[in-house]
């Protein structure tokens, strides 16, 4: 294990072990929770609505890597940019 490896779990292990390290660790964690819970479930929504319009469209087992086009195509419709 190299010495900065092992300097690397020292500090993790001290600033865990600091009550106001954790405190301030969990206010941190739950405003970014707060703020990044709403984005997560939009996005599951949207994969999810996604795949069931790509799975109404065709079945997977017939055309698996047509069924993965369409799905990425639907889920990320195509850029300029990305192509």
């Amino acid at each position: 294990m190299s010495l900065l490896h092992r300097l690397l779990l020292e500090a993790g292990r001290r600033a865990a072990q600091n009550p106001d390290v954790r405190r301030t660790a969990a206010r941190v964690a739950g405003e970014v929770y707060g703020k990044v819970a709403p984005k997560v479930e939009n996005a599951g929504r949207h994969v999810l609505e996604s795949a069931r319009e790509t799975a109404a469209e065709g079945r997977l087992t017939d055309d698996p890597v047509g069924f993965a086009r369409r799905f990425r195509d639907r889920l990320l419709p195509p850029d300029d940019d990305r192509r």
